[in-house]
C-alpha cells in the first residue's frame, strides 16, 4: 500500500492554480511543529514521579504525531497564545478550554543565558498544568530537559509529565502538569518549580537556577458521589464520585483483586473508558494512584475533557489487564553494603498477558 508522500507524487499539480492566502501566526506555528515531527517521526512525552511512601503506579504515555511536509516559513514565529492546544495538537482534546481557564503568570527566570517563563497555570483540583517558554542564546536541540519536578506542598505525592517542542531558533514552549495523589481534592495549593539543569539531547547539561513559586486557587467544581460498582474473574471495580470543572471531569475509582488473582498474575491493571448518552466519546490520561505494597489494591483517578453540559448519563466501562513478569519487562538489584545482587522474579502460573472488560457502570448525572 502507498503512504500519502507516494499518492500525492501521483498527482498532476500546477502550482498556478494555487492562490496565496493569509494565515494566523497560530496557524504558522502549528505547521512549523508538524515539520519538525514529521522528520523526527516520534516523541515521547517524558514522565517523572514523586517518592512516596506507598506503592504507586503509573501509566506512561507516548506521543506519536504525523505531519505533511510544508514550505518553511522565513518570518520568526512570535510567542504563542494558546501553549496548551499548540502541544496537543488535536491529540486528545483534553487541552480545549484549558487557556481560557487559566492563570497567566508571565513569570521569567534568567541564568546561565536561558530565560524560562511560566506562562500560564491552571489547578482543577488535583492535576496542576503549568505552560512555559524557554528562549535561549544558543541550540538547545529538539526536546531539552528542565529537570526538577513541580513540588505541591502538603501532599503525600504526585506523578506529572513533561513535554517541549521547538517553535523556532533557539525557542521552546512546553507543558508541565502534576497530579497529586491524596483522595480529597485541595482548594489552594503552593507550588515550586525549581530547575537546577536543563538536559540536552546530547547528554550534556547546563547548570543554572530557575526558580519560580506560586498559589494556585481550584477551578469551581461540582462532585458527585456515584458508589457503584462491577466484579468479574476476581477483579472489583467501584467507582467513589465524579467531580466535573469547566475543563474537564475526573473520576476516582479503585480496584480490588482477588487472592486468587494475586497468585496468577504478578500484576493485574484496570482502566476506564468512558462515552455519554449523547454518543460521546471522552479522552483521558490517567493521573497515577496509591496502593498496596504489591499494586493490586489501588485508588486511581483519571481525568477526562470538558464533559458535554447536555449530556445526562455517563458510560464507563472498566477494562482489566493483567501481565506476567519476565526478565525482558521486568528487572532491578537489591544494593547493599557489601553487593549488588538481582532481584528474583516469583513464579506465577499467568503466562503473557490477559485482558477483559467488565459490566458498564452506568451515572445518572445531576
Amino acid at each position: 500500500m502507498k503512504d500519502i508522500y507516494e499518492l500525492l507524487n501521483d498527482v498532476d499539480i500546477d502550482v498556478n492554480e494555487f492562490e496565496e492566502m493569509e494565515v494566523s501566526e497560530w496557524e504558522k506555528a502549528r505547521i512549523k511543529k508538524a515539520v519538525k515531527q514529521s522528520i523526527r517521526q516520534k516523541k515521547k512525552t517524558k514522565k517523572w514521579i514523586r517518592d512516596v511512601g506507598a506503592a504507586a503506579i503509573v501509566t506512561v504515555l507516548s506521543v506519536t504525531i504525523f505531519g505533511l511536509t510544508f514550505p518553511t516559513y522565513a518570518s520568526n514565529i512570535p510567542v504563542i497564545g494558546d501553549i496548551f492546544r499548540f502541544l496537543d495538537n488535536g491529540r486528545t482534546g483534553l487541552y480545549e478550554n484549558y487557556k481560557e481557564y487559566s492563570t497567566e503568570m508571565n513569570l521569567s527566570q534568567e541564568s546561565n543565558g536561558i530565560k524560562v517563563t511560566i506562562n500560564d497555570a491552571v489547578y482543577d483540583g488535583k492535576t496542576v498544568s503549568l505552560t512555559f517558554s524557554l528562549e535561549s542564546g544558543r541550540d538547545l536541540g529538539d526536546d531539552p530537559f528542565l529537570e526538577g519536578p513541580l513540588d505541591i506542598k502538603g501532599t503525600s505525592g504526585s506523578t506529572g509529565t513533561y513535554q517541549i517542542s521547538k517553535v523556532d531558533e533557539n525557542q521552546y514552549v512546553g507543558l508541565i502538569t502534576s497530579s497529586i495523589f491524596d483522595k480529597e481534592e485541595k482548594d489552594h495549593i503552593k507550588v515550586k518549580w525549581e530547575i537546577d539543569r536543563i538536559l540536552l539531547p546530547t547528554n550534556k547539561d547546563i547548570k543554572g537556577n530557575w526558580n519560580f513559586a506560586l498559589t494556585l486557587d481550584a477551578l469551581a467544581k461540582d462532585t458527585q458521589i456515584i458508589g457503584q460498582s462491577v466484579e468479574q474473574d476476581g477483579v472489583k471495580v467501584s467507582v467513589g464520585k465524579v467531580s466535573a470543572t469547566p475543563i474537564s471531569f475526573t473520576v476516582y475509582y479503585d480496584q480490588i483483586v482477588s487472592e486468587e488473582m494475586r497468585k496468577k498474575w504478578h500484576t493485574v491493571d484496570a482502566d476506564i473508558t468512558i462515552k455519554d448518552d449523547l454518543g460521546n466519546h471522552y479522552s483521558g490520561e490517567r493521573n497515577g494512584g496509591l496502593g498496596d505494597s504489591e499494586g493490586y489494591h489501588m485508588n486511581w483517578n483519571k481525568t477526562f475533557e470538558k464533559l458535554d453540559p447536555n449530556a445526562t448519563r455517563l458510560i464507563i466501562t472498566p477494562h482489566v489487564e493483567m501481565h506476567e513478569y519476565t526478565s525482558e519487562n521486568f528487572g532491578g538489584s537489591e544494593v547493599t553494603a557489601e553487593e549488588t545482587t538481582e532481584v528474583q522474579i516469583p513464579s506465577k502460573s499467568g503466562k503473557g498477558n490477559e485482558a477483559f472488560v467488565l459490566e458498564d457502570i452506568i451515572v445518572q448525572l445531576k
